[in-house]
């Protein structure tokens, strides 16, 4: 039997030692601040991991897994090498959806089938151009990259070129499913000159070069018109008979869009967001470039 002078019955008749007199308190002060504090730190730790959750959860109910569709051959801006996406748009995107939070799934191919797929709400398309006709099919982001569009013809077949109207009756090339902006969408509706449609850049020249159109319309400036003749063996050997014009027929800005019926208004507005970051990370590497160059002897 337990020695009855350290032994008291409690409520419903169990045993309780008593080691102490029942005046002292079961823990010291500093013990019992020492209690609160752990107690007030596992409570400060759980928030915070709670928060830290919230934010977790929060981002991955933002973001989304975006299709973008685009055309595979406009080289230097977007175009597919060995079956994968490349060009400055592709940049771009990879680098926004580090902002965005959003997963960009880059689909390259003929403009024309990225268009008309973009447009039954089957993904957003990227290198669009804006014009009154599409504004109420698709909401865009602010423009991504302004594109100089150039006019090609043959050595020896040079025309004065300052304005639309120079064009007047002839055939030109141009991409299947294009705009090449407001004002030269009206002088092709207009009748003011032909344009003779395809898929892809390359072909445009060679059709140029067997005499099929009298003219042809290249993006992407000199760059685009270098890439060009780089990409076929038939343009490399006849390049010195292509002729640039010097006034660029139009600037075209280009966008990331999505057909209003998918509702990615707040996807667009996520991108333009996280291009204004993606834009003062490209200033700030070429600033870095150029401090560099300055310190070379």
């Amino acid at each position: 039997m337990p020695d009855q002078s350290s032994t008291k019955f409690c409520t419903h008749a169990v045993p309780c030692r008593m080691d102490r007199p029942a005046w002292k308190p079961a823990h010291s002060e500093r013990e019992q601040q020492h209690r609160v504090d752990v107690m007030r730190g596992l409570k400060s730790t759980r928030r915070a991991t709670l928060i830290g959750l919230f934010l977790v959860v929060s981002l991955a109910a933002r973001a989304d897994r975006l299709v973008v569709m685009g055309d595979d051959r406009y080289a230097p801006v977007i175009y597919a090498e060995a079956g994968r996406p490349a060009g400055f748009l592709v940049d771009l995107l990879r680098r926004a959806q580090v902002y965005s939070g959003d997963e960009y799934d880059i689909q390259l191919m003929p403009w024309k089938r990225a268009y008309a797929m973009a447009l039954r709400g089957m993904g957003g398309l990227i290198g669009v151009s804006h014009n009154s006709e599409r504004a109420p099919l698709f909401d865009y982001s602010k423009p991504v990259y302004d594109d100089a569009i150039r006019v090609v013809v043959l050595k020896g077949q040079e025309f004065k070129f300052d304005g639309l109207e120079d064009l007047k009756g002839k055939n030109v090339g141009g991409v299947a499913g294009a705009s090449y902006g407001e004002a030269v969408d009206r002088a092709i509706a207009s009748g003011l000159f032909t344009v003779d449609r395809d898929i892809g850049q390359s072909s445009r020249l060679r059709k140029l070069l067997a005499g099929r159109l009298d003219a042809a319309f290249i993006g992407n400036g000199e760059a685009g018109f270098r890439l060009v003749l780089e990409s076929h063996p038939e343009l490399q050997a006849n390049r010195e008979r292509f002729v640039l014009l010097p006034t660029p027929l139009a600037r075209d800005p280009l966008h990331l869009a999505f057909a209003k019926s998918m509702q990615q208004h707040a996807a667009v507005q996520r991108f333009d967001a996280a291009m204004e970051r993606v834009m003062a990370d490209l200033k700030a590497e070429a600033a870095r470039e150029r401090a560099k160059l300055d310190k070379r002897p």
